[in-house]
Formats: C-alpha cells, structure tokens, sequence
C-alpha cells in the first residue's frame, strides 16, 4: 500500500502539469502564437497565465526532488513543454533615419540608391549567452534596412525560432519591427522568460529578417540554460527530451 501511495503522488502531479500545458496549447487557448503585425508584446489571448506558469514550476520543482529516472525525464519534458506557453515579448528603438541610412547607401554605391528595400545589414546574439531557469534571455539585434526608389514604405519583421536540446521545434514567433516605416536602422530584441524547471543544456535559437514578406536574412545562435550543481542523470535526461 504505501508503494502504491508513492507511485501515485507523482503520477497525479505529472496528470497536474499535464492538464495545465494542455490548456496553453489549445487553439485560441492561453498557448496560442503566431504571427502579429505590430511591435511588442504577444497578443494577450496568446499570453500564459503567470500563475499556471508558476504552478507548473512548482511542480516540477517538486518531482525533480525525488522519484526515479521515469518520473524524473516525465518532469523534464513538461518543463521543456511549459516553454511553448511562455510570451516572447519583442521592442525595438530606431537610431538611424531612412535619410541617414540612404545617405550611407549611397556613399557606398556610388552616388545610388536601389529600387526596392534592401537590407544593408542584419546582426543579433543574445546578451548574456547563459541564464539560468527563472531568469529572462534577451536577444540583441541591430537591423539595417535602405528604402528603395520605388518601395519607400518597406515591412519589415524579425522572427525567432526556439528549439530544444534535440532540435525539436518548441515555438516560433515573428513581429514587425516598426509599425511606421522599416527603412532605418534599428536596435531590437526578444525577451525570453525561462520558466522555473526548465533543464540546463544548449538550447538553438535561429533568427530570420523578412522584407516585405520575403526571407532576406538570418543567424544561428545558441542560448545556454545553466543550473547549480544540476546532477549529471539530470543532464542527460534534458538532452533526451
């Protein structure tokens, strides 16, 4: 009997965390993401309840305390779940005009300017590299855009891709970087809140920069999840799931 009691409490916590990631990833639910077309945050139907992020970090905390290499991965994998409900909220801050930008485009293109928008330059990272569960990654990115004769409104829209340890998709998520006029220069960035539970490894992250629609540029960069004095069977547990 008392076996029993043992096999059940986690076995009713995982069907706990279970139903709460069920509720951020239903259609329309507290888990839906997708494209937007204005700069900041994720729409509010596609934000997750603070609370229910918190519970479900509570949880798992809970299971990682104790219990087997089963009921261990189980919570590992409903941290890494709890990942695709998180808000990526995203801001950008202009520092150079259209004027600016095209005057600079011209002086490297002797004297011209192109017909459509082009994409002068397109860099981003994270800072820092590292975070640790509970704490917020921030990408940092400087965009670059000329306006074109012919195209002087461009739209302009930065995308992040989330992956886990294994290079399973967990969320993807693209906004405009001005509501106003593309072309310019800007300074930009998501925000990443790494929920309470969420094992360390490297996690990938791959950027993307659209023009008017159309893919124009990207990076690869990599964003790592630490924790203090993580177990080793954690580690390779993470890197399972």
């Amino acid at each position: 009997m008392k076996n029993l009691k043992q096999m059940a409490k986690p076995m009713v916590a995982m069907l706990v965390v279970s139903s709460m990631l069920a509720g951020c990833a239903a259609p329309g639910g507290p888990g839906a993401t997708g494209n937007t077309t204005t700069a900041g945050t994720e729409a509010a139907s596609g934000e997750c309840n603070t609370a229910m992020l918190a519970g479900i970090g509570a949880v798992v905390g809970g299971l990682l305390g104790g219990g087997n290499n089963t009921v261990r991965g189980a919570a590992l994998g409903a941290s890494l779940g709890a990942l695709a409900c998180v808000a990526l909220n995203y801001q950008s801050q202009q520092v150079k005009t259209s004027q600016q930008v095209q005057a600079d485009y011209k002086v490297a293109n002797k004297g011209k300017l192109p017909e459509q928008s082009t994409l002068v330059k397109y860099e981003t990272g994270f800072t820092p590299s590292s975070v640790r569960p509970g704490q917020k990654a921030q990408t940092n990115s400087y965009i670059e855009v000329a306006a074109g004769t012919r195209d002087p409104n461009p739209l302009v829209e930065e995308e992040l891709s989330l992956y886990k340890p294994n290079g399973e998709l967990i969320k993807t998520v693209r906004k405009v970087v001005s509501s106003n006029n593309g072309s310019g220069a800007y300074k930009g960035g998501f925000s990443i809140p790494m929920p309470e539970g969420v094992p360390q490894g490297i996690y990938p992250v791959r950027t993307a920069l659209y023009l008017n629609s159309k893919r124009v540029g990207g990076q690869d960069v990599k964003l790592q999840i630490v924790q203090r004095q993580a177990p080793a069977s954690e580690l390779q547990l993470a890197l399972a799931y």
